[in-house]
């Protein structure tokens, strides 16, 4: 038996915790404790009851605040700890929201989790990306012209979807998509044109000061006014611009931009639709110089057969050389992929004396001069280029080629500049000796070549960005935050990493910012721990956060994969995980089979993390319901049973977390959603997701938490606390009321109330 008393937090709360309008169904939830009263902290004394907490709502809002405070032993910011929340695109750092936030919840007594240190998402990533790229070149003194590479675009017609956007129902306008016509955006009523806003594009890379030119390809019912901003909320570029009523590439440029990551688009001016098929960014990434026309030899190389020499290039002298002879051979050469070729003597094509010739000549995707003198290894009279090197097909490309012999030029029209090309010779893989075709003319644009940094020289940058960022968090919370989600969603969900299990996650061509992708797969979790430990409190404990670990689809795979990967990055001696959290965005299954099947995968999953030794922890309990066909129901569509399924889906998972994780591997559960999703949400929009309502009133997911931690049943009034029974008989009543005296129905059964204080045939009762 758990005797409960009734907290004073409890009992001075200011917070509605019943639904008014709804007495009959809500009622009952009133006399419920305050959900951190339900632990048994004797039994599990390491466990945590947390909650996912908006820090501007905790700070700001006394309802978020008291019922933070009241129901909870733990809070973990959303994203205010976040790296794109404290690091700007300049990197410099603010941390004053995190220390409000830290003193403010430790003060009320809350322990903090910290999330998250390490990730590829909601990062400064213009910043990152500064750190590591090229080595820019010096510009051209007179350039004729900018050039744009792509960073970012979006096609609505496939990619459906925006980012944040303002109360649409509140300023009449609605945004939806089509296969055809890409986004759709239908504004039904005049307002100022910063009141119908959308940001279209996000994740853009950007450097502040940096040239971007936006191409939107767009068309309106009639024409009308579009207003743009390129940067972030803070700072950004303005563009105005118009649309007409055909489709046209309205072309925008943003000179001097600062650094942010968005396309924010404004038309509250305007009536009717207007259509944007798609978007397109392009960074100006320097001046481009317009070369005078050049004639040169185009030599065309197909994939190799067999050997170096499948494909060759020979220049012919009109005289044999020999062997000793003093040489000097240049020329100007490039190639459409980067390649060396080995060089021979030959007596005429074809046939071969000596692979001692000239060495290798290199060969990139820009023009450059080449250079080789010396002594002739044998005598001969033409030199051979094997241009089968690269495995690959190529095309290579010979401008103002020089062979010298004892100071004779051999060559004729070494320019190209004529027609005579008697001296030049080539043949492809299974090919006959041929002449080269004719030298094509052609303008050519040059760019200013920048160095890229060494692979190594990006890895010693990034240790160095991460531990300044990690150092800087680990100050702002003085000491005061015990755990962290050190690395957070790691796992790819596919592949294989050699060993039968996923691989891990990489941009794969994205515009992200991985860690992994320049830090290796190994380093940048163990970099990250390394840090965490070096400027953290001494206790600190660091979790490994991922999500579909209770994935039945692929029988835990993910988790199994997890668990893997802990062990390699532990292989060092050095690097330890203290305990993996999962985050559980579930559903509640209305088909019996799908639910089944979900709980099945639960429980082998808290059975797999309890046999890692780590500690375990529910990062990020939140439910949905799907009905039987497997779709998700919004909040205003849900009934009362559905209410109470998901009530006992929640009870049950408490109960199952408590009974298999051992006490001393307990590190807690915490839940994501305070309140149901709003319809215009970034994350699970309009779904009951909540433990109370938008309005804070308690739901049944409530009592079923209660009743997942406080774990027993209470079978009989035996087995309750009671005082003695009254003098006075006369004013004993039999049934059961609540402590308010409110007479609860004769069927109802005991076991099944909530905690509380009840009078059950005139005694007083604690249960």
């Amino acid at each position: 038996m758990i005797l409960l008393t009734v907290s004073t937090t409890f009992a001075q709360q200011k917070y509605e915790i019943g639904n008014p309008n709804d007495e009959a169904n809500y009622g009952y939830l009133k006399d419920y404790a305050p959900l951190k009263d339900y632990i048994d902290h004797e039994k599990y004394p390491n466990f945590k009851l947390g909650i996912g907490t908006t820090v501007s709502n905790y700070l700001n809002n006394a309802t978020v605040k008291g019922l933070t405070n009241d129901n909870f032993t733990e809070t973990v910011a959303g994203n205010a700890m976040k790296m794109s929340s404290c690091v700007g695109s300049d990197g410099s750092m603010n941390f004053t929201q995190v220390k409000n936030y830290v003193n403010a919840a430790t003060k009320a007594g809350l322990a903090v989790y910290g999330h998250t240190l390490a990730w590829h998402s909601q990062q400064p990533t213009a910043w990152l990306n500064s750190l590591i790229k090229d080595i820019p070149a010096e510009p051209f003194e007179n350039p004729d012209t900018l050039v744009y590479v792509e960073v970012k675009s979006k096609d609505f017609r496939t990619q459906q979807n925006v980012g944040w956007t303002a109360d649409k129902s509140k300023y009449g306008f609605s945004i939806d998509f089509s296969a055809t016509d890409g986004l759709h955006l239908k504004t039904t009523k005049k307002v100022n044109s910063w009141e119908v806003q959308f940001v279209a594009l996000d994740g853009i890379p950007m450097e502040k000061g940096k040239t971007y030119k936006v191409t939107i390809s767009a068309k309106g019912s009639s024409k009308g006014n579009l207003y743009t901003k390129l940067g972030d909320w803070g700072a950004g570029v303005n563009v105005n611009t118009t649309f007409s009523t055909e489709w046209k590439d309205i072309e925008l440029t943003y000179k001097k931009a600062t650094a942010g990551s968005f396309l924010l688009l404004q038309c509250g001016d305007f009536v009717g639709d207007l259509y944007i098929k798609s978007i397109k960014v392009e960074e100006a990434v320097g001046a481009m110089k317009i070369n005078e026309p050049r004639r040169y030899l185009k030599v065309e190389a197909s994939a190799r057969k067999s050997d170096p020499w499948d494909n060759q290039f020979w220049i012919v002298c009109p005289t044999n050389f020999s062997k000793g002879a003093k040489f000097t051979f240049s020329a100007d050469v490039r190639a459409d992929k980067s390649a060396k070729a080995s060089t021979q003597i030959h007596t005429s094509p074809g046939s071969y004396v000596t692979y001692q010739a000239l060495g290798d000549i290199q060969f990139t995707t820009e023009w450059k001069t080449v250079q080789v003198s010396g002594n002739l290894a044998d005598a001969g009279k033409s030199i051979a280029f094997n241009l089968s090197e690269l495995a690959e097909a190529n095309t290579y490309y010979f401008d103002n080629v020089s062979f010298k012999v004892n100071e004779v030029e051999m060559m004729k029209n070494g320019t190209f500049d004529g027609t005579d090309l008697s001296t030049f010779k080539m043949k492809k893989a299974g090919g006959s000796v041929v002449a080269p075709v004719i030298a094509e003319e052609e303008f050519y644009l040059q760019l200013p070549i920048s160095t890229p940094l060494t692979a190594q020289q990006k890895r010693d940058t990034l240790v160095w960005a991460m531990d300044k960022w990690i150092k800087g968090m680990m100050e702002a919370c003085d000491g005061k935050v015990k755990a962290w989600d050190v690395v957070n969603e790691a796992i790819s969900g596919g592949g294989d990493d050699g060993s039968g299990n996923y691989t891990l996650q990489h941009a794969n061509g994205s515009n992200d910012f991985f860690w992994q992708d320049h830090m290796g797969d190994l380093e940048y979790v163990r970099s990250a721990i390394r840090s965490a430990r070096k400027h953290g409190p001494e206790d600190i404990k660091l979790f490994i956060n991922d999500y579909n670990l209770e994935s039945d689809w692929d029988n835990n795979k993910k988790l199994k994969s997890l668990i893997n990967w802990i062990k390699k990055w532990e292989a060092d001696g050095e690097t330890y995980v203290d305990g993996i959290g999962t985050q559980m965005h579930i559903s509640y299954y209305a088909n019996a089979s799908t639910q089944k099947s979900k709980e099945n995968a639960i429980v082998n999953m808290f059975k797999l993390m309890a046999n890692s030794g780590k500690l375990v922890r529910v990062s990020e309990l939140d439910m949905g319901y799907n009905d039987a066909s497997g779709n998700s129901v919004s909040t205003s569509k849900m009934t009362e049973a559905m209410h109470h399924k998901m009530a006992d889906f929640y009870e049950w998972i408490v109960k199952k977390y408590l009974e298999i994780i051992p006490p001393a591997q307990q590190a807690g559960i915490c839940f994501w959603c305070p309140t149901d999703s709003p319809t215009n949400s970034g994350w699970r929009a309009d779904t009951p997701v909540g433990i109370w309502t938008l309005d804070h009133y308690r739901k049944h997911a409530y009592a079923g938490i209660a009743e997942g931690l406080g774990g027993v049943n209470i079978a009989g009034i035996e087995d309750v606390t009671c005082d003695e029974v009254t003098a006075d008989k006369a004013r004993t009543f039999d049934g059961i009321y609540t402590i308010t005296g409110v007479r609860l129905p004769e069927e109802t059964i005991f076991s099944k109330l909530p905690h509380g204080i009840y009078i059950v045939n005139g005694k007083k009762v604690v249960k």
